[in-house]
């Protein structure tokens, strides 16, 4: 499998005052690492307001994205832990622990990400572990396909 995540693409115990900052903190990450344009954190951020909080997917995990377009440069993930968690407006899976910003060249390369990310999360104990976890070579490895003694 090729790699999806390396260490640079993970920050640990972030603070953010609000779900619009958590997504920017994780877009950042994705800016910093050559994925996408800045105005790709403004399109994720856009997306939640005009379609809602649809991105928190399951108790504790969101997963902000915008449309495939001239704001990425290549496909790739920015992820976050917060270290407190934040309430994105999804009245069943609030409060937000773990953000994993997403970004796609194309629709293609869109899915096989977001498939991967959802084989990561199909143990739902993944998002507590991640939320708690200290070490950013981990969660890449978890991330990457790497079998982890948890």
């Amino acid at each position: 499998m090729e790699k999806l995540v390396n260490i640079s693409d993970i920050e640990l115990g972030v603070d953010a005052s609000c779900w619009q900052d958590a997504v920017k903190k994780t877009g950042e990450i994705l800016v910093r690492e050559g994925r996408v344009k800045s105005e790709y954190i403004d399109d994720m951020i856009e997306t939640v307001e005009n379609l809602g909080p649809y991105i928190v997917l399951c108790p504790g995990l969101a997963m902000p994205h915008a449309r495939p377009g001239g704001n990425v440069i290549k496909s790739g993930v920015g992820i976050i832990t917060l270290s407190e968690p934040i309430n994105f407006g999804n009245r069943t899976n609030d409060p937000v622990k773990v953000v994993v910003g997403l970004a796609g060249i194309n629709d293609n390369a869109h899915v096989k990400v977001v498939q991967r990310i959802a084989e990561v999360f199909e143990d739902e104990t993944m998002i507590d572990y991640f939320a708690t976890c200290n070490d950013r070579r981990i969660i890449m490895d978890i991330f990457n396909g790497k079998e982890i003694k948890k």
